[in-house]
C-alpha cells in the first residue's frame, strides 16, 4: 500500500476511534457554573440580602414564593425605583461582557392603566438593569435587560431593550404592544454580549421578536452592550405616574452565569403523594 494512503487510512482509524470513544463515555459537558443564585431563603422577612443594597420599599416575605417559602416582594409606589442592587465586583468581573440571567416574577391585578398627557399615554418600568460605561462613548449609562412600557390599549405592553444615558437621548428595541402582566410566575431569561453587541430576551422560553437584537462586533450604535457592569439591580422601577395605587410584584430564583441557566438552581419540585 503507498505511504500516502496508509497515512490517510491511520488518520481516518484515529478519528473513528475518538468518536467512538466520545460516545461510549456517554459525558455531555459540564455547564458553566451559577455565578449567583438568589432564592431569599436564607434572608429574614422584611430584609434584603447581603450583599445588596436598597432603594424603595420592598423586603422579603414568606406568604408567597416560586419556589421554597420566601420570595422578595417590591410594594406599590406612584413612581420611583424599588430594587436591590449588587455590586460585588468579583462577580461582575467574572460576567465580563457576556452573560445569562433568569428570574420569576409575578404581578398583582388589576395593573394601574396610563394616565399621562397625549394620545398614547405610558407606563415604562424596569425590572433589571445594570450601570455601565458606554463603549462608544465612554460615559455612564443604565442597560435595561428587562424591561417593559405599557400603552394605553386594554393595559397590554411591549418588551423592550433600553440604554438610558445621563447626558444623551435614550434608545430603545422593542416588540409588538402583545403581552400582559400576570398574577401566574413568570420566566424571563435574557443574554447580552459585548463581543456580538447582541441581546436576547426570552420570556417562558419563547424569545421576544423585536426587543432581541444582534449588531456585530464593534457595532455600538443602538446597542452600547458594554464590556464590564458596575452593578446589577432587581426590583421595579416605573417613570410615570402608576394611579391610584401603583404595581406591586414579586421577585424569586434570580440567577447568574455564562451559559443560559433555564430551570437550573432550583429545588426539584414536591414529589406527589402515592394514591
Amino acid at each position: 500500500m503507498p505511504a500516502a494512503k496508509r497515512l490517510i487510512l491511520t488518520q481516518v482509524c484515529c478519528l473513528l476511534a475518538t468518536l467512538a470513544g466520545a460516545a461510549d463515555s456517554g459525558k455531555a459537558p459540564k455547564p458553566a457554573p451559577l455565578l449567583l443564585v438568589e432564592d431569599f431563603e436564607t434572608t429574614a422577612v422584611g430584609q434584603i440580602p447581603k450583599g445588596y443594597t436598597k432603594q424603595g420599599a420592598l423586603g422579603v416575605v414568606e406568604d408567597v414564593a416560586h419556589s421554597g417559602r420566601r420570595a422578595l416582594r417590591i410594594e406599590a409606589a406612584v413612581n420611583g425605583p424599588r430594587r436591590i442592587t449588587i455590586a460585588d465586583t468579583k462577580l461582575m468581573t467574572a460576567l465580563g461582557g457576556e452573560h445569562w440571567g433568569r428570574l420569576y416574577f409575578k404581578v398583582q391585578l388589576p395593573v394601574p392603566v396610563p394616565k399621562g398627557e397625549g394620545r398614547f399615554p405610558v407606563i415604562h418600568s424596569t425590572i433589571v438593569a445594570g450601570s455601565a460605561q458606554s463603549p462608544q462613548f465612554k460615559d455612564p449609562i443604565e442597560v435595561r435587560v428587562l424591561d417593559a412600557v405599557m400603552g394605553p390599549n386594554d393595559r397590554a405592553f411591549q418588551w423592550i431593550y433600553n440604554v438610558q444615558p445621563r447626558k444623551r437621548q435614550e434608545f430603545a428595541n422593542g416588540s409588538k404592544y402583545d403581552y400582559k402582566y400576570t398574577d401566574e410566575w413568570t420566566l424571563a431569561e435574557w443574554h447580552v454580549d459585548f463581543a456580538t453587541q447582541s441581546y436576547q430576551l426570552f420570556i417562558n422560553g419563547t424569545e421576544i421578536p423585536g426587543a432581541s437584537m444582534s449588531k456585530g462586533a464593534s457595532n455600538f450604535d443602538k446597542a452600547e452592550i458594554p464590556e464590564l457592569f458596575e452593578s446589577l439591580s432587581f426590583g421595579w422601577n416605573n417613570y410615570q405616574k402608576a394611579e391610584p395605587v401603583g404595581f406591586v410584584a414579586w421577585i424569586d430564583d434570580i440567577a447568574l452565569s455564562k451559559e443560559r441557566i433555564g430551570d437550573r438552581g432550583l429545588p426539584p419540585p414536591p414529589k406527589k403523594p402515592r394514591k
